[in-house]
């Protein structure tokens, strides 16, 4: 089977969750790797929003403004595109508006939200009108103080806007309010009377006339049905006001042409809260900020360490070509696992699942540009290298991870997977250890005329290496070849060690992966894995430093 984009390689983190590497991160000098999910419990990471920034505009501010929401670019409420606020000449509006006047202008559908009243008076611009005999000292203050007068236009502009979103939400404001002290006021009546020692409930003259008590459900319904009935009076009385005022007389349905569509209306819901009844009464829709966050690894800050996994610049614009500096500098610092940690990958694969056996070709690549020493074996605890796989302790995955394994993270793919069995693990032999060279890279020379895959590669196939073995093999790991960068390790996996148990026990999930944990176990230190930044341990000078991570390969 060829090797697809999904990661049938999934790496654990500190907290045992499985994720793609391209998900994970390795923070400096760690022993450990940290998943950036955001679905999984508990999480591994905490993230800080360091600033946000306008998708229309690129401009970027912090936290505290793009909460307010002072600002902003805005969207045409009818085509949605993006409006841009023009001063134009007033020819339609009323005189007392004066003769310059501000307002939001869609580009596409020339929609002007002078048809839902928020506009402001520009006037203030005439007095810095230049003429023929302006200087050129002169005409440089006046283009500075039409700057500043531009800019409180505009701030103008968008105070009428806020105000006008105001009085459309003020009924809306006034009902919830009245609710609210209405509650207030029963649950202190509920206070006193407990504090009394009352053996029945204090009644209001407003529930002695309903003849209920004062505290139940029932009334909490009955008072939001009220509400309810309330609001929809006023939303009948305004429509109807609206139809007496454009109705057309040669129209003999009586529905006005000028009636927002249900996207016009869902898009105005979300800043007001009632319902729009015309064109007129759509409002410029506010963009919203995206926010640049960092992100800092659990582990690392419970050990006393800042643990900055990523964290991005303020502008958003910095590393991109535009900038005359930074070009492709996107990050202040940028720990993901993809640049550091070797990475795993299933090339090819097959299963006989009569005999219960599997056989796979994984591909480990170096991505650094230093030399890796590495092996595999059967899995192994993380936090103390254990030399001897014999006694290998039970792998701490929890069997809900299992469930919906995340192998796209592009295209949200899941897989269902289940876990090998316990004699499959335990038989695990380590490999050799084997050297990883430098990443193959073009524009600094490295691993230039290479060749394609070795024979040995070429010529593997998992059927014929799983029918020239018995029932009674235990699983393997086997290095097939080492090229550069490169090397390719056969695994073989018997998911059983009995030939009399039900055969159709693995047909039956033939739909489902068959997650087998391994390990990858790294040396630190006599010139290898320089890359991470981790400091060799206290040990003899002749012994192997080890770094292991655990990792799944799902097999079908």
């Amino acid at each position: 089977m060829a090797a697809s984009l999904d990661d049938f390689v999934l790496y654990v983190d500190h907290a045992n969750h499985l994720t793609p590497l391209t998900l994970a991160y390795h923070a400096t000098a760690s022993r450990h790797l940290t998943s950036g999910r955001s679905d999984v419990i508990p999480p591994s990471t905490t993230v800080e929003i360091d600033s946000a920034y306008c998708p229309r505009s690129l401009t970027f501010c912090d936290v505290a403004s793009a909460l307010s929401g002072d600002g902003g670019c805005k969207d045409c409420p009818v085509c949605f595109s993006p409006v841009s606020i023009s001063i134009d000449e007033n020819v339609s509006g009323p005189a007392s508006n004066g003769r310059l006047v501000c307002h939001y202008l869609c580009g596409y559908c020339q929609w002007s939200s002078r048809e839902c009243g928020v506009t402001s008076n520009a006037d203030k611009l005439l007095e810095y009108s230049t003429s023929n005999d302006t200087d050129a000292s002169m005409e440089d203050d006046l283009e500075k103080q039409r700057g500043v007068a531009i800019s409180d236009i505009s701030r103008e502009l968008y105070v009428c806007l806020q105000h006008r979103i105001s009085e459309k939400n003020k009924d809306v404001d006034t009902l919830f309010n009245s609710i609210i002290t209405i509650w207030a006021e029963r649950e202190q009546e509920e206070q006193r009377r407990k504090r009394m020692n009352f053996g029945t409930t204090m009644m209001t003259q407003r529930d002695v006339d309903r003849g209920v008590n004062s505290w139940s459900r029932e009334i909490l319904e009955e008072s939001l049905l009220e509400k309810r009935k309330a609001m929809d009076t006023l939303h009948i009385s305004c429509k109807a006001d609206f139809v007496r005022g454009h109705i057309n007389l040669g129209d003999a349905s009586g529905i006005p042409d000028n009636l927002p569509t249900s996207h016009q209306m869902a898009a105005q819901m979300s800043i007001t809260a009632i319902t729009p009844q015309s064109r007129s009464d759509l409002l410029p829709l506010p963009v919203n900020y995206r926010a640049r966050v960092s992100r800092r690894c659990r582990a690392e800050l419970a050990a006393g360490r800042t643990g900055i996994l990523i964290k991005p610049k303020l502008n958003p614009l910095e590393g991109d070509t535009s900038l005359r500096t930074g070009h492709g500098q996107w990050w202040k610092k940028d720990s993901s696992a993809l640049h550091v940690v070797p990475r795993v990958r299933v090339c090819r694969q097959g299963a006989d699942y009569t005999c219960h056996k599997y056989a796979a070709l994984l591909k480990v690549k170096n991505p650094t540009l230093n030399k890796i020493r590495l092996r595999l074996s059967g899995p192994l605890n993380s936090e103390v290298d254990k030399e001897d796989t014999k006694d290998t302790p039970a792998h701490p995955i929890d069997p809900r991870e299992l469930q919906n394994i995340l192998v796209n993270p592009f295209s949200e793919s899941f897989v269902q997977g289940r876990l090998c069995s316990t004699d499959a693990m335990s038989s695990f032999t380590p490999t050799d250890f084997f050297v990883l060279e430098p990443a193959d890279d073009p524009f600094l020379d490295v691993g230039k005329g290479k060749e394609g895959d070795p024979s040995e590669v070429r010529d593997w196939d998992a059927m014929a290496i799983l029918g020239a073995l018995d029932i009674g093999k235990t699983s393997k790991l086997r290095i097939v070849a080492t090229m550069g960068d490169t090397a390719w390790i056969e695994l073989v996996v018997f998911n059983t060690d009995t030939a009399n148990d039900d055969i159709s026990s693995d047909i039956a999930y033939t739909n489902v992966h068959l997650a087998v944990p391994l390990a990858l176990q790294i040396e630190v230190g006599n010139g290898s894995w320089e890359a991470a930044g981790i400091p060799r341990r206290d040990i003899p000078a002749e012994d192997e430093d080890l770094v292991t991570l655990n990792i799944f390969a799902l097999l079908r």
